[in-house]
This record gives C-alpha cells, sequence and structure tokens, in this order.
C-alpha cells in the first residue's frame, strides 16, 4: 500500500495504513515455551511458599489501599497518620475515594479479585501493544499476548506488582490505550487525565501531549485531571487542602529517598553520595540516616536525561510510531519522579514487545540483541542474604531484581563498578532506548 504525502505527514492516519501483520506458528510456539519456563522459574527460584517472599505472599500496597479506602469509608484522615502499620497513604484523595471498593470484601476475596485484575490489566497492555503495532486482531495474538505476558511476570516490575498488589500496570493500561487511539477518537485524552488524577506521575503526559502538539488531548486531559482534584476537594476538603498543600511532593513519605531500589535520577544520586560516603548531604533521622541530593543537582542530571527522551519520544510520534513514542515518555516519567520503585517501570513491558517486534522484521541477527537487553536488565534477578536476620516471617531477605544484588561484603573493586551500575541500571535501559531511536530516526532521515 503507497500513501500519499498527506498520510505520511499524519502519524494517526499512518498508522492506520499500516499492513496488517500475523504471529507466525514459530513465534506462537517460541512465546508458549518461555511461558512454562517462566512458570518454571517461579515455581522453583522464589518457591510460591515461601514466606514473605512468594509471589503471593506479600500484597502490602493492596493492604494500603485497602486501609486508604477504610479511612475514607468511616471518616479517618488519609495523611495525618499512617493508615497500615508505619506505611503512609501517598496517592490522592481522589484515589482514596476508587479504594473504598476494597473495603466491601473480606481479605482474601479482595486479594484474589486484584491478582487476577493485574493479571488482566497485564494481558491487555500486551494485545494493546500488539494492536498498535498493527497486528490482527485474532485468536492467535491474543494467545500470544497471553503467553508473552506469563514471561513478563518474570521481569522485577511485573512480579513486584504481582507481589505487592500495586496500581501502576493498570495506569500503565489506561495511557496506553488512550494515546494509541486515532487522534480523532472520542475523548481521547481523558484516560490519561484520570491516570493522573490517581496517582501523579501521569501527570508527566502533559508535557508529553504538548510537545507533540496533541492539543485537544492535552485539554481533555488537563480538564480530567482537574475534575478529579475537584471531586476529591467537594467529598474530602480536609484531605484535599492537606494532600495539594504540602504531602504530594513529600518524597520522604514514599521510603529512603536512597534505597536501592529507588531507580529514578533522585534514588540513583542519593545512592552514590551514600555509596562515597559524601555526609555534606546526609540527613539524619530517627530510624536512619539517609542521603538526600540538593535540588540543584538532581535538576541537573534529570532535566537533561528527560530531555533526551522527550526529544526521541517526539521523534518517533513525527515518524507515526505512536507505540513507542508513549512507551519513551512512559519511561522518562518513571526517569524523572522523584522516587521510582522498580515496579514503576512497567514501561519495560511495552518496550520488550516493541523491541520482539523490531527483531522480527530486522534482517539482522544483531537485532536480537534489542528484546535481549531489555530481559537482562529488568529481568527479576534474585539473591539470597542467609547471614542476615530474618525478616517478617522469612528467615532472611531476599534480594529482588538487579538493583538489589549484593553491594556489601564484596571486593572493593567490583564494588566500585556494581554499585553504580545497579543504582542507574533501568535509566541506563531508558537512556539507550532513546539513543537508539534518535540515532535510528536521523540514519533514516539521511537515507537516500
Amino acid at each position: 500500500m503507497t500513501m500519499t504525502a498527506r498520510e505520511r505527514g499524519n502519524p494517526a492516519i499512518a498508522a492506520e495504513s499500516a499492513p496488517r501483520q500475523d504471529i507466525s506458528t514459530t513465534a506462537l510456539s517460541i512465546a508458549v515455551l518461555a511461558a512454562v519456563a517462566a512458570l518454571a522459574w517461579h515455581v522453583s527460584a522464589i518457591p510460591l511458599g515461601s514466606p514473605y517472599y512468594g509471589l503471593f505472599n506479600n500484597d502490602v500496597d493492596q493492604y494500603v489501599y485497602t486501609a486508604g479506602g477504610e479511612a475514607v469509608r468511616y471518616g479517618v484522615s488519609l495523611y495525618d497518620t499512617p493508615v497500615f502499620f508505619d506505611m503512609e497513604f501517598t496517592y490522592t484523595p481522589f484515589a482514596g475515594l476508587l479504594f473504598v471498593v476494597f473495603t466491601f470484601a473480606v481479605p482474601a476475596v479482595a486479594k484474589a479479585l486484584w491478582w487476577l485484575a493485574i493479571m488482566a490489566a497485564l494481558v491487555a497492555l500486551v494485545a494493546l501493544c500488539l494492536r498498535a503495532l498493527q497486528y490482527r486482531n485474532s485468536t492467535r495474538t491474543w494467545v500470544f499476548a497471553l503467553a508473552l505476558a506469563v514471561v513478563c511476570t518474570a521481569l522485577e516490575p511485573v512480579r513486584s506488582t504481582i507481589w505487592l498488589g500495586q496500581i501502576n500496570i493498570f495506569l500503565v493500561l489506561l495511557v496506553v490505550w488512550d494515546l494509541t487511539r486515532p487522534r480523532g477518537a472520542k475523548l481521547r485524552g481523558a484516560a490519561v487525565g484520570l491516570a493522573a488524577g490517581i496517582k501523579l506521575t501521569p501527570a508527566f503526559f502533559l508535557v508529553y501531549l504538548a510537545c507533540t502538539r496533541q492539543w485537544r488531548a492535552l485539554g481533555l486531559a488537563t480538564a480530567a485531571f482537574a475534575g478529579t482534584v475537584g471531586i476529591g476537594f467537594l467529598v474530602r476538603p480536609t484531605d484535599s487542602t492537606t494532600y495539594w498543600g504540602r504531602q504530594f511532593d513529600a518524597t520522604g513519605r514514599v521510603g529512603p529517598v536512597d534505597s536501592p531500589a529507588n531507580q529514578s535520577v533522585n534514588g540513583m544520586l542519593a545512592q552514590l553520595l551514600r555509596f562515597y560516603e559524601v555526609d555534606r548531604y546526609a540527613v539524619p533521622s530517627p530510624a536512619a540516616t539517609v542521603y538526600v541530593p540538593p535540588t540543584w543537582m538532581w535538576l541537573a542530571v534529570a532535566l537533561p536525561l528527560v530531555a533526551l527522551g522527550l526529544a526521541a519520544a517526539v521523534r518517533a510520534y513525527r515518524s507515526g510510531r505512536i507505540l513507542l513514542s508513549v512507551t519513551l515518555a512512559g519511561m522518562a516519567s518513571a526517569c524523572a519522579s522523584p522516587f521510582s520503585w522498580g515496579h514503576h517501570w512497567v514501561w519495560f513491558v511495552p518496550l520488550l514487545v516493541l523491541a520482539l517486534d523490531r527483531a522480527r522484521t530486522s534482517r539482522t541477527l544483531r537485532a536480537w540483541t534489542l528484546p535481549a537487553l531489555v530481559v537482562l536488565v529488568s529481568f527479576c534477578w534474585w539473591w539470597n542474604y542467609p547471614g542476615r536476620g530474618p525478616i517478617r516471617d522469612a528467615p532472611h531477605p531476599i534480594g529482588l531484581g538487579l538493583f538489589m544484588l549484593p553491594r556489601e561484603d564484596v571486593p572493593d573493586w567490583w564494588a566500585q563498578l556494581a554499585v553504580p551500575f545497579y543504582s542507574s541500571c533501568y535509566l541506563l535501559l531508558y537512556v539507550a532506548a532513546a539513543v537508539y531511536v534518535l540515532r535510528a530516526s536521523r540514519s533514516a532521515a539521511t537515507r537516500p
């Protein structure tokens, strides 16, 4: 099919005009085998019955959501005190209203339904990505999406989402569904605003929509976001005043900024300050000393990296690669956030789908290094720490994810290499993806 100049200049038309693709029998077979391998990994690496660390033996975030819903239902403050043991409610008042639904089921039922919903959202996200890449809406494609979703559960951001009962997979699904629709789709942009009203990180997409000049979607996203804020003030005025007045940017309420699990620019800098013992930035607290980078240091590193990702996202959008553009913007939002747990990087799911599609359509074997790189960095590597004391019901801690591999009790020369890499591994994958897109776009532009 030959596109006109007008079609090539319009990303929505260009995407819709692309030929439909089929999932080959070979690809489907490999995906099913990989899914079986992922299930075997879940059973053998960290047994499902393992206390605290078993895949279904934590769910602490879902407990926090339920506690937030109970606070709203029974008229208790969301932010004055911790809502679940020592854990504070860090979401918006509007999110607290939504979480009331958890309070109408017994805990066991609520947990089971939440896990099923997470898995359904994961399958739907993979299927949406395939649709955006112009794969046919067929039974074969949905079976492939199910198999690939199971494979993705072995990635740390997804495994942690299931383990903790996290909500980020739903927010990513909302954004991807909304922004991969045609530009003229009804209420396109509103779901982005709704996601931002639940958790602030998706508000970054307001910047993305402005950079890509999607003004109508930007207006609807802004209006929807403002609507969630207004509903919060209408139903919970005191909590809304507290949250928007002084709580929404309080990073310390989420966790220690220098935690190894903080895979944002802010977290990377904090971890390096701790590792190199730059005591000028050490902040004593009752629990432990925390290293906190000053705002100027954070912005000096974060702004160029965010600009890099946005530039790549804009370039991808203008060339009609909408899913790639949205995925780059999503990773940029995790980079920019003051605190990004590993599960905030569930954007690696569409990144893996994109990498697999690129490798499949490439004529070189070298292209398969792209999905391999995504898996190697985001895989749920684990490490037992048997020399340490028990944690919760577990006999000893277990490190989950590349950034939680050993940093202490290793040779100094290895720590000098490992700690900077561990503290920035997700950021490095994001930067590599952005640079790859910009270089590929530049090469395509100069090709006769």
